[in-house]
């Protein structure tokens, strides 16, 4: 059996979707604490930089690729992660 058989078999396309939507869904606590407390201290900023610009990363790739997957799930962890970013420079202003 080859790899593109076994991924057909056991649907890997809606394995890998179900799991770049946890990777989106993965930050929205941290958004939605930020935004209900106001309160970002203890929060590493370059941490979320960084994610972000790999996030930003990886979502070209998928462009490039012509992998729907990753841009569109990376492409929107990358603007939950602007956003969170956004926040933490206002917040802390």
């Amino acid at each position: 059996m080859t790899r593109e058989e076994v991924a057909k078999k056991i649907r890997w396309d809606v394995i890998i979707w179900t799991a770049g939507l946890v990777n989106v869904g993965a930050m929205l606590p941290q958004l939605y604490q930020i935004i209900k407390t106001r309160n970002v201290d203890g929060l590493a900023l370059e941490m979320f930089v960084i994610y972000f610009v790999l996030q930003v990363a990886f979502s070209l790739q998928g462009f490039f690729r012509r992998d729907k997957m990753l841009m569109v799930c990376l492409g929107l962890s990358s603007v939950v992660s602007a956003i969170i970013i956004s926040l933490v420079l206002y917040l802390r202003g």
